[in-house]
């Protein structure tokens, strides 16, 4: 009870049962059953990319993170893009998936779910759909963290960059990994300090860390190569659900790439003969090394 809910149907084009989502009370159950009971496969074929680019449309509730539960027998074409788009709204709700039948893609399914930071599930021959749907909505059901702020206190003449995308919701069993990174010089003090604010169960809770803005020692470069994969990462979603300016995002990619040694899809590494500093070239050798014990 307290929850909002809503219903699609899907295939070469997509229906509702509610123009937007409404709260789940008995009267909007009795017409959401009613709505079941004259249902058909008569939409076609198996087309998800546009209800679900319809529903990552419609605003959040910020009190209600957004849950999906897809069920589906087919498979689609444009597995790459609907996993993209998933993906690329994972900080605002997550997916559930299930795959009826012997037809259903498992690419597909595992794939939203992965994306999606859900479950996939699989009801094939003679298995019972209620138990593992129910297994899913339970799991869904645990409180998640959501109104998540990040404040950084540095001191003057330092910035921050946040480099991953905003977290706006964390269910049970996920965890979040944010990079930023610090520009300028400190005229005064050494040390920082970042807040992270959520609320849990409708209580509001606080965490601080301090930290130091010159490290004891040499801690190498493994951290700034993640942050810089992960940045990677968000630029390339970027480039591919962009349609003008395209040219800038992919040099910024090569950019990054080359100064942080992580490849890229504009990027790839090549070897390098270590007493002609040339580049290596020929068809690929396969070499057998023996190995003892």
């Amino acid at each position: 009870m307290g929850c909002y809910f809503n219903i699609y149907g899907f295939g070469s084009r997509f229906e509702s049962f509610f123009p937007q989502s409404v709260v789940y009370n008995q009267d909007t159950m009795d017409q959401a059953m009613k709505s079941v009971k004259r249902m058909k496969a008569d939409l076609g074929g198996t087309e998800i990319l546009q209800p679900l680019k319809h529903i990552y449309s419609q605003p959040c509730n910020p009190d209600h993170p957004r849950q999906l539960f897809i069920f589906t027998d087919g498979e689609v074409e444009n597995t790459k893009e609907v996993l993209d788009l998933v993906k690329h709204h994972v900080h605002s709700h997550r997916c559930f998936s299930f795959g009826i039948g012997e037809g259903a893609s498992s690419a597909l399914i595992t794939g939203m779910a992965r994306e999606g930071s859900g479950h996939a599930q699989f009801i094939t021959g003679t298995d019972r759909m209620q138990p593992k749907v129910m297994q899913s909505l339970r799991f869904a059901l645990q409180p998640p963290v959501f109104n998540i702020f990040v404040d950084w206190t540095l001191p003057d003449g330092i910035t921050v960059d946040t480099l991953s995308q905003p977290i706006k919701v964390l269910f049970q069993g996920q965890r979040a990994l944010i990079y930023a990174q610090l520009k300028g010089e400190s005229s005064g003090g050494f040390e920082g300090t970042v807040t992270v604010k959520y609320r849990l169960k409708d209580h509001p809770v606080k965490n601080q860390l301090h930290f130091c803005l010159k490290p004891n020692e040499e801690t190498g470069l493994s951290v700034h190569r993640l942050a810089a994969r992960t940045r990677i990462r968000s630029l390339e979603q970027e480039e591919r659900s962009c349609d003008s300016d395209v040219e800038s995002i992919r040099r910024k990619i090569v950019e990054l790439s080359v100064q942080a040694g992580v490849s890229s899809v504009h990027t790839a590494f090549i070897a390098i003969n270590k007493d002609s500093r040339e580049t290596v070239k020929g068809p690929l050798l396969q070499r057998r090394v023996q190995t003892y014990g």
